[in-house]
């Protein structure tokens, strides 16, 4: 078996699914681990100060330490002295080798992708040998004399690092090696209610905008996941429901009180639970297979940005959002129209007289646009001026340099007074002037509240379908279009070739990879996709596909806890990064930069990522924006990009007021 060390890194396991059978502990584990137990210890990159002076007590096991690690290693072992910080994240860094032992059958130089900013020289001969240099003499790679004992700057397990595949068979390789299978965990079995399901299907083109405002009148909940870019072959299918009927399920959680308010039917329940528990443990199924792709029934909502304090060990939120940190339906009935062939179907649980309900809201033919009115000046303001938004940007930066991080996602956030803003009239302008593939419109009149969540958003956080394949497609990398084709083209040329785009783009690709592989089957996760350029209404952006088997032992629910909240919105390494932004940022994010979509039967889930969102509640609008900070940002560019990603969303707003 073999001992992985997690120093809250963003690749630690997806080391653990190069290495094949092992036991994942933290930083502070180590030290109380018998380590006559495995056959190799790995001390991941990350953040975290290990106490290695157990390691002295086993000079001839394996261990390996990578980035973070092999500094740490080396300050184990008396040396202290490095070079200047060399941040260069995400980019590949020559490591010129002695072509034995960790680097046997490699070529030299040999590049790994690096994400440590500090590079040791001037190492004692007498104390280690030096395996691997750069042009300027400091040391990459390093063994303690007379040990086992290996220190790495580079990082193996990045997705442009294809030596490190090599570098880890050749550090097993350094002893016998006799890890055993892990074994398997229980499948879980939830013994789930089941309710009798029918079914209508509808032809002919449908006014989904028409459909929606008829069918939610009279309701205190109703959600619309909306394919509103179905027309540029982004998105094929529109789920639209409310929590009408007596089976139906609202709740709403607050994650700092474990709070939940619960509304099945008139029913009305306030109990103290966690979220995730509830949406795993009262999801129904139907008695009979439905033979539909996607949405057949489950959870609709979202999870708030600050829902973190119970996905990630150990945090605690500084700020409390003003909205629920979630809210879910599980509606009794519900339609899904197919773009593609025309047709809606018509679902209902239980009792099929509610199919009669939904057919009644359909409108056929095609929406009608929203008319062109006349812009007014919007009132309200950021949180932070220009300028406290770009001393924020240096101070990431500074924790860059430092190599405390290597990419951290600030945000602010607008606000306003809603003025008596119609949010269903605002959302239709905004899908029509921005249209987006997870795009959404949820509202919530339960429990006392009145808020709206009104959403373009372009990223895919994460889906299930039902063969267990996992998806997410982080973006990173945003431009604005040109109305000419010619610039247009160039413009999205420029920005996929941009080096400080791609470096973002490889680090948040990494995260990602090592979120899904916590609950991916080993060696499953892959990138079909590395930055795609993908086209919208106003802007380009800069696309990665990452893939990977579901674990069977994991629900839906347990998948999205483990990876919550979304790399992209957060930096690498992830644990650090939400303490920085903790500070750094004026206040909660609230849903914005959550997670919005549904789970579903047979294990299957689909939610975006909550960008590009304007969020009602009660008589004030809100809007989150920002992006990720590295070392090469201009502090005056990044914000000039907030202020883009927000602009179709203002734009919608002054015609509506």
């Amino acid at each position: 078996m073999i001992l992985v060390v997690d120093n809250h890194g963003f690749t630690t396991r997806i080391l653990t699914h190069q290495l094949g059978a092992v036991r994942l502990v933290t930083a502070a584990e180590l030290r109380v681990v018998d380590l006559h137990d495995y056959t190799h210890v790995v001390l991941g990159h990350g953040t975290a100060a290990d106490e290695l002076q157990p390691l002295h007590e086993v000079p001839h096991l394996p261990v390996l330490a990578i980035g973070a690690g092999y500094q740490q290693l080396a300050d184990c072992y008396g040396h202290t002295a490095t070079t200047s910080a060399q941040p260069v994240y995400g980019q590949p860094v020559e490591h010129q080798h002695t072509g034995c032992e960790l680097f046997a059958g490699l070529p030299d130089p040999v590049e790994l992708i690096s994400y440590h900013a500090w590079r040791l020289h001037r190492m004692d001969p007498e104390r280690f040998t030096i395996h691997a240099s750069d042009d300027n003499d400091a040391v990459l790679a390093f063994r303690v004399n007379g040990t086992n004992h290996w220190g790495l700057h580079g990082d193996p397990a990045a997705l442009q690092s294809p030596a490190g595949h090599t570098i880890i068979q050749n550090f097993l390789g350094l002893a016998s090696h006799d890890a055993t299978e892990a074994e398997p965990a229980a499948v879980k079995t939830p013994d789930r209610r089941r309710y009798e399901v029918y079914t209508r299907t509808l032809r002919g083109e449908l006014d989904t905008v028409a459909t929606f405002a008829a069918l939610q009148d009279d309701t205190s909940a109703a959600f619309w996941l909306d394919s509103a870019s179905a027309d540029r072959g982004q998105g094929r299918l529109t789920v639209m429901g409310t929590n009408a009927g007596e089976l139906t399920q609202t709740l709403r959680w607050n994650v700092r009180t474990n709070e939940l308010d619960v509304l099945t039917g008139d029913s009305l329940q306030h109990l103290t639970a966690d979220v995730f528990d509830y949406l795993e443990a009262h999801l129904w199924e139907p008695a009979t297979v439905l033979d539909f792709d996607g949405y057949t029934g489950g959870w609709v909502g979202y999870l708030g940005y600050e829902a973190k304090q119970a996905t990630v060990a150990g945090h605690q939120n500084r700020w409390e959002a003003p909205t629920p940190d979630a809210y879910w339906i599980q509606p009794q009935a519900f339609l899904r129209y197919d773009h593609r062939d025309q047709s809606t179907t018509l679902v209902a649980y239980q009792d099929p007289a509610l199919l009669d309900t939904l057919e009644a809201a359909l409108v056929f033919g095609p929406p009608t646009e929203p008319e062109a009115l006349e812009r007014t000046e919007i009132t309200g303001q950021w949180r932070l001026s220009a300028t406290e938004y770009e001393d924020r940007v240096g101070r990431i930066q500074k924790l860059l340099h430092a190599g405390t991080a290597a990419g951290v996602c600030l945000t602010d956030t607008f606000s306003m007074s809603t003025h008596g803003i119609d949010g269903l009239a605002l959302y239709r302008r905004l899908r029509s002037k921005n249209p987006a593939p997870y795009a959404g419109y949820l509202r919530f009149n339960t429990f006392g509240d009145s808020l709206e969540v009104l959403s373009a958003s372009p990223e895919k956080y994460l889906s299930i379908d039902a063969a267990g394949t996992v998806e997410s497609k982080p973006i990173k990398g945003t431009v604005a279009r040109s109305a000419d084709p010619t610039r247009d083209a160039e413009i999205a040329q420029r920005m996929a070739a941009d080096a400080k785009i791609q470096s973002e783009n490889l680090m948040i690709t990494d995260l990602l990879r090592d979120d899904l592989a916590a609950v991916t089957v080993p060696a499953s996760v892959q990138v079909p996709k590395l930055m795609a350029v993908e086209s919208f209404a106003t802007v380009h952006q800069l696309v990665t596909t990452v893939t990977g088997q579901l674990l069977p032992e994991t629900s839906a629910v347990d998948a999205l806890k483990a990876v919550f909240p979304g790399g992209s919105m957060t930096g690498a390494p992830k644990h650090i990064s939400l303490e920085t932004l903790d500070v750094l940022e004026a206040g909660p994010r609230g849903i914005y930069s959550g997670a919005m979509g549904w789970i579903g039967h047979h294990n299957t889930a689909e939610l975006n990522v909550v960008i590009r969102t304007v969020v009602i509640n009660g008589d004030e609008l809100s809007i989150g924006a920002g992006g990720a900070v590295v070392v090469d940002s201009d502090p005056v560019a990044e914000e000039q990009e907030k202020h883009l990603k927000a602009r179709a969303l203002m734009d919608s707003i002054a015609e509506q007021l």
